[in-house]
């Protein structure tokens, strides 16, 4: 990401795209505000001034890396973007083990396509994980608040780091960051730990989107606190 960096200090126009699924795409489950896309680019305004960045979701609830091919003229490369922030993998790992060979296939197409069309960087995003929240039929090896048993999340959140060094691509493994988080010394406070960043088991909440958007803020070189928030 070093070019779009150096374009950004220097207040040069930067265009943005976020291409991923329901956890891009601004839906009901951030309640009326800002998701992770608008988070990031609230906080480039700020810190990079107006007229500066332009930011595109492409979001679209459901998709997965293969399916997101289909639509990359459209929805990405027509923009010309100096950066593309791919945000896929929830949605594929409900495939399970079978399909992990086409969520990287997809995702080498997506990168070689944005590279080839024009000369964005690529910055890879793993997903969150599933979390169990207290529920009457809970299953008797799922707590509340961590990660849902069987599902493969954490297998493609590997993958997707091991393709990042295969394409030499930036990437933020959310996935790892949200389930090593340490919540023990508020254990008694906090029982359910990680369904607090939740809507639903799925889908992040507002303060889910905020715990995005601070593990991505350290890479655009923008502060992790708002301003509003002091």
């Amino acid at each position: 990401m070093h070019r779009t960096l150096a374009k950004l200090k220097a207040a040069h126009p930067v265009t943005i795209v976020a291409l991923g699924d329901s956890n891009t795409e601004l839906t009901w489950h951030t309640r009326d505000r800002l998701n992770w896309v608008g988070l990031l680019d609230q906080a480039l305004f700020q810190t990079y001034g107006c007229n500066v960045v332009t930011m595109i979701n492409a979001g679209l609830c459901g998709d997965t890396a293969s399916r997101a091919c289909s639509r990359l003229d459209r929805d990405v490369l027509r923009f010309d973007p100096d950066l593309v922030i791919v945000a896929l993998g929830m949605n594929d790992a409900g495939g399970g083990p079978e399909a992990l060979g086409a969520y990287a296939e997809g995702i080498r197409t997506i990168v070689r396509r944005c590279r080839e069309h024009s000369d964005a960087e690529l910055l890879l995003r793993t997903s969150n994980p599933i979390v169990a929240i207290h529920q009457p039929d809970l299953p008797p090896d799922a707590a509340p608040g961590r990660p849902w048993p069987g599902t493969h999340q954490g297998l493609y959140a590997r993958r997707l780091v091991e393709l990042a060094g295969e394409l030499d691509c930036a990437v933020v493994d959310h996935y790892t960051l949200w389930v090593e988080k340490d919540y023990s010394p508020y254990e008694h406070e906090d029982p359910n730990s990680l369904s607090l960043r939740m809507s639903d088991t799925i889908h992040p909440g507002p303060a889910g989107h905020m715990a995005f958007f601070r593990e991505l803020a350290p890479l655009f070189d923008v502060p992790t606190i708002f301003c509003w928030e002091q």
